[in-house]
């Protein structure tokens, strides 16, 4: 392994990139988790409840 020079070490780029693509994603799985949060909390009200459709 070689060392680097001052002027090589302040040409390397590198790290973390947040796109508007990614952040778009990041908000589709924020707003899924809240739905799915939703749906099972609406699920165990109407089990504890009593409000379930029958299957037949």
């Amino acid at each position: 392994m070689r060392i680097l020079t001052e002027k090589e070490l302040k040409n390397i780029k590198g790290g973390f990139s947040l796109t508007s693509t990614a952040i778009k994603y990041v908000g589709d799985l924020i707003e899924i988790l809240i739905l799915a949060g939703r749906k099972l909390g609406s699920s165990i009200r109407r089990i504890g409840s009593g409000n379930i459709c029958p299957l037949e």
